[in-house]
């Protein structure tokens, strides 16, 4: 672990790292499932979809750069390699499910990942590691926002 100029402890430093880089293998996680989506729809919609599909995966790819930086922050390494993600994320979803609706199956996963954002401001808090809780706060409003955007799509 590298030092910092933060006031967070080592022992805290290795919790909070830990949880930076388990959201990030989410997010990334969550940014293919995105892509996949795009690239396999066939809805009625299909240019509206692909649009909407485009600017969520624009904002979880600042999403990841921001948990990302904060790892490295406070003293960590940003570890999102493809053995990572496919063992930390907890977003996986049934392979069947990608091949139906593929709006409801994103709005699924920015859920689950929507809470798993809401975990970590309460973690961060508990550690008045304020810097990271703000960060999951704004994330998960803007999953919250992304969310409710697919759920209009699939039922509009």
């Amino acid at each position: 672990m590298s030092a910092t100029g933060d006031k967070l402890s080592t022992s805290v430093r290795e919790v909070l790292i830990k949880l930076c880089n388990d959201r990030l293998a989410e997010a990334v996680d969550l940014q293919l499932q995105c892509k996949h989506a795009y690239w396999n729809t066939r809805d009625p919609n299909l240019i509206s979809l692909r649009n909407l599909f485009d600017q969520v995966n624009e904002a979880i790819e600042d999403y990841i750069d921001r948990i990302a930086e904060r790892s490295v922050e406070i003293g960590g390494i940003a570890n999102s390699t493809e053995y990572v993600v496919a063992t930390w994320s907890n977003l996986l979803c049934d392979p069947d499910a990608i091949r139906c609706n593929h709006a409801e199956t994103i709005a699924t996963s920015l859920a689950v990942f929507g809470d798993r954002m809401r975990q970590a401001i309460y973690i961060s808090n508990q550690f008045s590691d304020w810097v990271s809780a703000n960060i999951f706060t704004e994330i998960s409003k803007g999953v919250d926002e992304w969310r409710g955007k697919l759920t209009a799509q699939r039922t509009g």
